[in-house]
């Protein structure tokens, strides 16, 4: 019960007029909040924000997943999005998170965009709410590499959408029709209202037909054309609109094409409804995507409200506390290290260390960045989720052989070879996260082929670089043969006679130095690995001096 004080004159304020300004005030604070009360099912003191901004991949997957758990204690939790799409494994990795480990107060935040992948996370919370002037829709699956997917390819990849789309409608009371609007072309909606009681339902061709007994009337252009025609479909939205036109209103479009684990809630219509329901508007032609902003979702029963900021949000829930839990700086990195052109260069790095290291024969320093290298680029896209455990093996067999090539059995060849072919599948196969019947694993297959080949280049014009222009420069000598040859000055000299015996100053594995008569020369032998010290003796002077070992 409400109690008002009246003060005595000795307490009273100095004006009448303070004092009522002040009682105004109370009271419409109280009017105020009686106006706008917190439903129960709403209603959290703490509430945790998780942001999913960028591009959804794995790492955003598991970054998502890492801070549900961190935000476990919370009354309820945001999900504040800003994506232009992503990863269709990643989404529902997102999306199965939700619906099994979030709290039953768990609220999508458009903010201010959340295409794609944005939009099918948005469904699969409780409620979903948007900033003012934000955007969400359009969530059919596309080829990464922006051609056209074939008709039976495009029916594969949208089974499994709109199969979670469905699910999230169910689940949280979205019309299962205009959820599959979101993600198929061919899907023409028409928005009615009951006139009785103000509800809305969003309806097919058959089923408008069944409820008044003639065509719906088409109030959009195809794009492109001034005039209303039929839109041209390929083969498959041709059969798939045949199929909802002949479910009518007998059930939602897709249950034939998926198995569902929750009923409809969907109301069935009949032409006995026909006076309780006037058509509002048509809602999405045959020839696009449903792409919503909030005025328009709040009115199909998609959003709830507009919040503009986290201190809106905070009154919203009734929240005593608001907390943004972000990603992490390691998520950060681990992203930038996964990325197509650090990879790129790390794979330019390990080879051009490797070339270094055993063209010079030097102390160490290169095989050490050829190791951190090697370690960064695969390493990253296992912590990640990208790499799988064969990709680990096959690099480390690779290596493994090559280095049976070089230090056991020199000059076979086909271990060096086989090594080589092992490494450079490990790193293709680091890119691939997906099957590669999919399209996703087709188009990171051709990533990952594309970024070694690329590494390769590059790898080769910095060697050609090094063994050019850097090749006699000081600083390089003291790394590669300082503590081996000390600072001994190297002369210019011409190239030493056939069959002159000289000294190894450097391991030759295979390639490495040798002195004859004072002067250094760049030297390699015929495969096998001459240790530092040893008599050699010059068996072919050309581009290189070869030589072998004397016994």
């Amino acid at each position: 019960m409400l109690r008002f004080y009246h003060p005595t004159p000795q307490d009273a304020p100095e004006s009448l007029f303070t004092y009522n300004t002040y009682m105004l005030a109370m009271i419409a604070a109280i009017t105020f909040s009686q106006a706008t009360p917190v439903p129960s099912y709403r209603q959290a003191n703490n509430v945790a924000i998780i942001t999913i901004e960028g591009v959804v991949d794995t790492v955003t997957a598991k970054s998502f997943k890492r801070r549900l758990e961190e935000a476990k204690d919370a009354d309820a939790i945001v999900i504040d999005l800003n994506t232009p799409g992503g990863d269709l494994m990643a989404t529902l990795e997102i999306c199965y998170a939700l619906k099994n480990h979030a709290p039953n107060n768990t609220v999508a935040w458009i903010h201010p965009h959340a295409f794609s992948a944005g939009t099918i996370i948005a469904l699969a919370c409780r409620e979903i709410i948007a900033a003012p002037g934000s955007t969400f829709g359009d969530a059919a699956p596309i080829n990464a590499t922006g051609q056209p997917i074939p008709a039976t390819e495009r029916a594969k990849i949208e089974s499994p959408v709109l199969s979670e789309v469905i699910d999230s409608a169910r689940r949280n009371h979205y019309d299962e029709h205009l959820v599959e609007s979101f993600v198929s072309v061919g899907i023409e909606l028409w928005l009615l209202q009951n006139r009785i009681n103000g509800e809305t339902v969003c309806v097919n061709v058959g089923e408008y037909e069944t409820i008044f007994g003639e065509p719906p009337p088409r109030q959009f252009s195809p794009i492109g054309t001034g005039q209303e025609t039929p839109a041209t479909l390929s083969p498959y939205f041709d059969s798939l609109s045949d199929l909802t036109n002949t479910l009518g209103a007998r059930g939602p479009t897709w249950d034939p094409l998926f198995t569902q684990k929750l009923p409809s809630s969907r109301p069935q219509l009949t032409a006995n409804d026909s006076d309780a329901w006037k058509l509002v508007k048509q809602i999405v032609p045959s020839d696009r995507l449903l792409t919503l902003k909030p005025a328009e979702a709040k009115q199909y029963g998609l959003i709830t409200d507009v919040i503009a900021s986290d201190t809106e949000l905070q009154q919203w829930f009734g929240a005593t506390s608001v907390k943004r839990h972000t990603p992490n700086w390691a998520e950060g990195l681990v992203r930038i290290l996964i990325s197509w052109p650090v990879r790129l260069a790390l794979i330019a790095v390990f080879l051009i260390c490797v070339f270094v290291e055993f063209v010079t024969g030097s102390t160490g320093v290169f095989s050490a960045g050829a190791v951190v290298s090697m370690s960064i680029l695969i390493g990253a896209p296992y912590l990640a989720g990208l790499a799988q455990w064969w990709d680990l093996v096959l690099v480390f067999a690779g290596i493994a052989l090559i280095a049976v090539e070089i230090f056991v059995i020199p000059g076979t060849g086909f271990t060096g070879f086989l090594g080589v072919g092992f490494l450079f599948a490990g790193m293709v196969g680091s890119f691939i996260s997906g099957s590669l019947q999919s399209p996703q694993g087709q188009v990171q297959l051709l990533t990952g082929l594309g970024a070694v080949v690329g590494g390769c280049i590059l790898a080769i014009i910095g060697a050609w670089i090094i063994a050019k222009r850097l090749g006699d420069t000081v600083a390089l000598h003291r790394i590669v043969l300082g503590g081996e040859i000390s600072s001994v000055a190297i002369p210019a000299v011409c190239q030493p006679a056939l069959h002159t015996t000289a000294r190894a100053i450097t391991d030759l594995r295979p390639s490495g130095r040798i002195e004859v008569d004072g002067a250094i020369f760049d030297a390699t032998t015929s495969g096998q690995w001459i240790t530092k010290g040893a008599t050699v003796r010059i068996i072919r002077v050309g581009l290189t001096i070869e030589v072998e070992e004397v016994t």
